[in-house]
């Protein structure tokens, strides 16, 4: 999983959210219905840096404006980085002004121009608690090589901590082999956004060539490009590779 580029998209997308945001900018109102104070058409808005370049902006085909929450389709989110830069579409979202949170649902996919690429079907992110969190089955895809990483979620990513969990069914797959778990947890890097560390737990299951390791959880270490077993691991050699291999090499072996 070498140099895997940080595809926990949603992190970077709102990390500069915590700023209240500029007024919306809006179309001509429509007839209120009952219960809306405003229905407003192209709705938009955006938050900006101190010194005054736009950090993020939520873009909606319509917006049905309420005391608390705006409702918005066709959503289009985008946040502005140093070096890349993030776009997140969606059929519906809900925005809600007390506390600043987005609410994301049916058809959610996160682009990056780094050409990495997160798809679910409902994504959350959590102002205060600085946390985006989806509960549906999510997957990452990066370049540079090429990783996908799937799960049947719950996905939390604590972008405040620079963290994030994926859990239920995990799989971790790259030109090298594949890992799979219960639960992976990623470290990265605040700057670089790419991944230091993953700690996978929970039948920990690791395939590449013709080998097959087990155990309770492996360490994969970014820049040492090695991961470490512990917990009774155990090596499975297809046959015809095991004539070249002292019999006592497998279990006790941390490198692969």
């Amino acid at each position: 999983m070498r140099k895997i580029i940080l595809v926990l998209l949603a992190a970077f997308l709102f990390s500069g959210c915590g700023e209240r945001p500029e007024k919306a900018s809006k179309a001509p109102a429509t007839e209120s219905p009952t219960g809306v104070d405003q229905q407003v058409m192209s709705f938009s808005l955006a938050g900006y840096e101190k010194s005054g370049k736009k950090k993020w902006e939520v873009e909606g085909k319509s917006a049905d404006i309420l005391a608390e929450v705006v409702n918005l389709t066709s959503v289009v989110a985008k946040a502005y980085g140093e070096a890349v830069n993030m776009t997140l579409v969606a059929d519906r979202g809900v925005f809600n002004r007390a506390s600043n949170d987005v609410h994301f649902e049916s058809n959610v996919v996160v682009t990056s121009t780094d050409g990495s690429i997160l798809s679910t079907e409902a994504l959350d992110w959590k102002n205060d608690e600085e946390k985006i969190y989806s509960d549906k089955a999510v997957k990452i895809t990066a370049e540079k090589p090429v990783t996908t990483i799937t799960c049947d979620g719950p996905m939390e990513v604590y972008y405040g901590k620079n963290y994030a969990e994926f859990k239920n069914n995990v799989k971790v797959d790259d030109e090298r082999g594949q890992i799979y778990c219960d639960k992976a947890v990623a470290y990265y890097d605040s700057k670089t956004r790419q991944v230091s560390k993953i700690v996978a737990t929970g039948s920990v299951k690791i395939v590449r060539g013709g080998s097959w390791t087990f155990s309770d959880e492996a360490v994969y270490l970014a820049q040492e490009q090695k991961v470490i077993l512990t917990g009774s691991p155990k090596v499975m050699i297809y046959p015809e590779e095991t004539k070249s291999l002292p019999a006592e090499q497998g279990a006790t072996k941390e490198g692969i």
